[in-house]
């Protein structure tokens, strides 16, 4: 998979960039985050330009963004309704917790720290009309952070940029992991709490 897509960024550069990182933010299971530091790492070794790079991911992460809110939110219940009976009906109730407890915030961390749930809560957010100018808001931000950090840890490491694709790749579901088991936890705390009160 690695060796593909430095193949590929050799010969397309930033329009595999782009597309890559777009359809990545509507949540196609695409490397996004790993091509991001391979492009840092194309561009400390001069075969990009590292301006380019940062402005293509950046423009397209945040284009994907906005469309997977555009769809949540012209989409609305039906398609909450269809995504529910299917696998992805997990992640939406974990991204709808993570919305409501964290609003604008939940955006801006979803995009770098728990970036594996981004995709999802673009989504959520639309379906729960959440405010357009402050998703967009905290959504800029939230890239902006992304972008820098990944294709910096690329230039910076270029030299053992493949090792810490896969580094970088586990780290982020551990997160999430960790994530979904605290709120996990809380629920059960809540339901042991209904359960005494029942019982008394």
């Amino acid at each position: 998979m690695t060796d593909l897509l430095l193949d590929l960024v050799a010969q397309y550069g930033l329009t595999i960039l782009a597309g890559t990182i777009f359809l990545a933010a509507l949540g196609v299971p695409v490397p996004g985050t790993v091509l991001l530091v391979l492009s840092g790492a194309f561009a400390a070794s001069g075969d990009m330009e590292p301006v380019a790079v940062v402005l293509t991911g950046f423009l397209a992460a945040v284009a994907g963004d906005v469309c997977g809110y555009a769809i949540g939110y012209k989409g609305g219940a039906w398609l909450k309704h269809r995504l529910g009976a299917t696998p992805l009906g997990g992640q939406i109730s974990k991204a709808e917790g993570f919305m409501a407890r964290w609003g604008g915030v939940g955006v801006f961390l979803s995009r770098w720290l728990v970036a594996p749930i981004g995709p999802t809560l673009n989504y959520v957010a639309g379906i729960g009309r959440f405010g357009w100018s402050r998703f967009v808001l905290w959504d800029v931000l939230g890239e902006m952070i992304w972008i820098a950090l990944y294709v910096g840890i690329g230039m910076v490491f270029s030299a053992s940029a493949l090792a810490l694709v896969d580094m970088i790749a586990s780290a982020s579901w551990v997160i999430l992991g960790a994530l979904g088991m605290w709120f996990m936890g809380k629920r059960l705390i809540k339901l042991a709490k209904r359960a005494g009160k029942a019982e008394a």
